[in-house]
């Protein structure tokens, strides 16, 4: 009797575990750390602890006018940046907060102040590099970090001194990525290049531009730049600023080419405008389809606008350089890899007939080497 018991013990035991591994369980396993579905709360002295590991390496940036820098000098406007390369004073800022500048001065976080000097601005991407003249050795720099992962609904933490006041830190959300805006300047109006920033509703105001965007890891993933309307701001993505600091420190300024030329995506933005559809465009266009660039034109003294090219309002560009163009997009990732003085073949269709030209690439202005009688010299003061 005991061992019948004892063999239909083992005999249910046996299809229990041959059950369990043919039918496993389904409960799901928990998301990774930092992954979508993570609910785990951020806590409550990450913000402080970001703020108090990077605020050194953030600045404040003085653009001051004629005149000396120390001796009774008084600051004119200014903004913020931080520190990129502490052994060489490098330090990252907007062009908008160095223009016009007849001298430079930095404020570290603990008010020592010191001598600066423009490495080169580029006014397209809103991007300055600046220098400490004759660097402590104790100056601390920012971590950076890959904005190409950045992802809409991330925190992030804005540190600067908006309105000349002390440092102040403002947190809030990535609300959405590659929002585009341009300058008013008519040379810099045209298709070939416009900013794509990282848009936020951490608060910023004027004196933050030029300062850093981190993100909860305490990186630095843009620089704040433009405060918008109900709150929201934009910040230039960090890898957008980095390549544009190299392109200045090896040129003084950043080389564009351009053609001057004035267009539009096709569109539902366009079709509204002219108060038709999309479909009736293309047919009235002579396109196959809505794609490439509907030409309105060109900015005077440009390339595109030269008689010999004749590109009149409704031309549709489709071929840059032998490359298609079904977008701006693609224009745009063209023409940055081209130089000016460059000769380029496009081709256009014009109510239904393919047509090309040749254009003479010329040189966007506004990036300039800094003038060097502007430029501080000798040892550095503190205040």
């Amino acid at each position: 009797m005991r061992k019948r018991v004892a063999l239909i013990g083992l005999c249910i035991i046996t299809a229990l575990f041959i059950t369990a591994n043919i039918y496993p369980q389904t409960t799901p396993k928990p998301a990774p750390s930092g992954t979508a579905g993570d609910n785990t709360p951020i806590s409550k002295n990450t913000f402080i602890q970001i703020a108090q590991r990077v605020t050194p390496a953030v600045v404040n940036v003085w653009n001051l006018g004629e005149g000396g820098i120390f001796g009774g000098q008084k600051k004119q406007s200014g903004g913020t940046g931080f520190i990129i390369d502490a052994k060489k004073g490098t330090l990252l800022t907007n062009h908008h907060v160095v223009a016009g500048a007849k001298a430079l001065a930095i404020t570290l976080n603990d008010k020592r102040i010191f001598k600066a000097k423009l490495i080169g601005s580029d006014p397209i991407y809103d991007v300055a590099v600046v220098e400490i003249v004759n660097p402590p050795a104790d100056l601390k720099q920012v971590t950076l970090g890959n904005s190409d992962k950045v992802l809409p609904g991330e925190w992030v933490i804005a540190i600067g001194q908006p309105l000349f006041m002390d440092y102040t830190v403002t947190h809030g959300i990535v609300c959405s990525l590659g929002r585009e805006t341009r300058l008013g300047k008519a040379q810099m109006s045209t298709i070939e290049y416009t900013g794509s920033y990282i848009m936020i509703d951490a608060v910023i105001n004027p004196g933050n531009s030029g300062g850093p965007l981190f993100n909860a890891n305490g990186e630095v993933i843009g620089i704040n730049t433009i405060k918008l309307y109900a709150g929201y701001g934009y910040s230039i993505p960090i890898n957008r600023a980095l390549e544009t600091k190299d392109k200045i420190i090896k040129d003084g300024r950043v080389i564009r080419a351009y053609t001057g030329l004035l267009g539009s995506d096709i569109d539902d933005y366009l079709a509204m405008e002219f108060n038709t559809t999309v479909d009736d465009m293309v047919k009235d266009l002579g396109l196959k389809g809505p794609k490439g660039i509907f030409i309105r034109g060109a900015t005077e003294g440009s390339p595109a606008a030269a008689e010999s090219v004749g590109f009149v309002e409704s031309d549709v560009l489709i071929e840059f350089d032998g490359k298609k163009v079904e977008n701006l997009r693609d224009f745009r990732a063209i023409i940055e890899k081209l130089k000016p003085d460059q000769e380029v073949k496009l081709k256009y269709i014009r109510k239904g007939e393919e047509k090309s030209v040749t254009v003479k690439l010329a040189e966007l202005g506004g990036g300039k080497k800094p003038d060097p009688k502007n430029q501080p010299a000798g040892e550095d003061e503190e205040e």
